[in-house]
């Protein structure tokens, strides 16, 4: 109780003025209990040592100044406060700023390590657990061990080059404050050697966000090669098809304005501090806005592929499991929704349509599941709402599965598969599925899964084999299905359409 008042008291009648108490405690919002607890063994400082600040506070100072590079604002730390206050004035200031600075520590941390918003409050469909973090025992241990710039770092996330994001967000906000980048008017397509009066303005706004500036050509309005090549850096920077042609896709991502995209920034840095810090020595990482996995072994890539995910209706939930079998030519059990509303239709229009597709029709009947002569049921009085049947496919070339499956446990009955349909990966922007997540190449990810269990050969056989086979994984792989729409990529910067519209807070 009486630490509780030290600290009141300290900040209602201490501050540089009545009316500057009122108004800024209002919106401190000090954590008094972490404070107190704080404060219990250290005789009224933490930071400073006869009014002078230790290395521990320079240290502690530098990391909330470093806030903006997280996304934060200075003022949710104190920084402004603390740059107003000097400790060798007086003992009132001195404790006003040793109170304000572990304060604004004990926040920072927190947001740093864990995110400063729960996952529920801005992401619905974010089922990744968010992390545990005591900002006070991290301090007080940082403190007692003397390694507290070292220990503030280790809170800084590495995935998805966290670093790189918190610098471009720092150039960004150099394009806002310079007024940002010319608007894209509407045009018809157009290719290299056109000519039209978008053409400057096109110049003009890759200039801002790209390197090396694109001198005027003699003829202003020419769509130039040096152009093309800008446009193609543009759209390979931003997941759109490379192609060097200026159409509504690629003039709609160049329309972004500055400020959406610092927004942009900050939304997917607070998006990395909701994974876990250790993803664990082996994983999979599938981001769904840019359609790509990746499998990753003691920090090193191994594998990078193509993937199909869920459509805007359908979309594939962010969620976290573990890799435990490798199925080889599955039998594919449909989900109920997927049979009446994808199946059914296809079966009314041509009664052969099962039969080709080597799918099976089931019942329980009096507890038993029977297979059903899918001839002898009409089909057209079924519909949604009344539909007493599953369905299964067997393995074979036309099997949705494809050849593999990796099976996960999860609510959503989510994996990731093969597909017969290998053409879909061509395309740029690859939400087809109905859920699940379909791979460009599943025997290298299978070669992955069962390096330490299976000889190559080994697998290649029990591929050929064409039989359904269950390999239980030695080692279960961790499985993230995560949604960056910005992310670095060999330390370059790169944006994804937001194809679920997770953006628009």
């Amino acid at each position: 109780m009486k630490k509780h008042y030290f600290i009141w008291f300290t900040l209602v009648f201490c501050l540089v003025s009545p009316a500057q108490a009122d108004n800024d405690l209002s919106s401190l919002q000090l954590n008094v209990s972490d404070l107190t607890q704080l404060y219990q063994s250290n005789n009224g400082f933490v930071w400073l040592k006869n009014q002078q600040l230790t290395v521990q506070a320079h240290d502690a100072f530098e990391f909330i100044a470093n806030a903006p590079l997280h996304g934060f604002k200075l003022s949710d730390y104190h920084y402004d406060l603390l740059n107003h206050l000097d400790p060798e004035q007086s003992k009132t200031q001195a404790r006003q700023f040793d109170l304000l600075l572990s304060d604004g520590l004990l926040k920072l941390t927190k947001h740093v390590a864990v995110g400063k918003y729960s996952p529920a409050e801005l992401e619905p469909d974010w089922h990744i657990p968010q992390a545990k973090f005591d900002a006070l025992t991290f301090i007080q241990q940082a403190l007692s061990e003397g390694k507290l710039k070292q220990q503030l770092n280790s809170l800084i996330p590495s995935v998805m080059g966290y670093q790189v994001l918190g610098s471009a967000l720092a150039r960004y906000q150099t394009y806002v404050d310079s007024g940002g980048w010319p608007i894209i008017a509407d045009a018809p397509l157009l290719k290299s050697g056109d000519k039209h009066v978008i053409i400057p303005n096109v110049r003009a706004r890759l200039n801002i966000s790209q390197t090396g500036l694109l001198a005027t050509p003699p003829s202003p309005k020419l769509f130039d090669d040096k152009l093309v090549l800008a446009v193609k850096q543009f759209q390979q920077q931003h997941g759109l098809k490379i192609d060097g042609v200026i159409g509504s896709e690629t003039r709609q991502a160049m329309n972004v304005s500055a400020q959406q995209r610092v927004e942009q920034i900050k939304l997917n840095l607070e998006r990395a501090r909701w994974l876990p810090k250790d993803l664990g020595q082996r994983y999979v990482m599938v981001n769904i806005p840019n359609f790509n996995l990746t499998a990753v072994e003691n920090g090193q890539q191994k594998l990078s592929m193509k993937v199909i995910v869920g459509k805007k209706h359908r979309p594939t939930p962010i969620i976290t499991s573990q890799i435990s079998h490798l199925v080889l030519h599955p039998y594919w059990n449909v989900p109920k929704r997927l049979a009446k509303l994808d199946l059914l239709p296809k079966q009314q229009q041509d009664p052969n349509y099962f039969y080709l597709k080597n799918i099976r029709v089931y019942q329980y009947q009096r507890g038993q599941r029977n297979e059903i002569d899918a001839y002898r049921i009409d089909w057209h009085e079924l519909n949604t709402q009344r539909f007493p049947y599953s369905l299964r496919q067997d393995p074979g070339e036309d099997n949705a599965l494809g050849q593999m499956k990796f099976f996960m446990k999860n609510p959503w009955d989510i994996y990731l598969h093969d597909t017969p349909n290998k053409a879909l990966f061509d395309d740029s922007k690859r939400n087809y599925s109905s859920g699940c997540i379909r791979l460009e190449d599943p025997a290298a990810l299978a070669a992955f899964s069962v390096r330490n269990m299976m000889t190559d050969t080994a697998l290649a056989a029990a591929i050929a084999s064409g039989k359904n086979q269950w390999h239980k994984l030695k080692t279960p792989i961790n499985l993230y299905t995560t949604y960056f729409t910005v992310w670095t990529d060999n330390n370059r910067l790169t944006f994804s359409p937001d194809s679920y519209n997770r953006d628009k807070l």
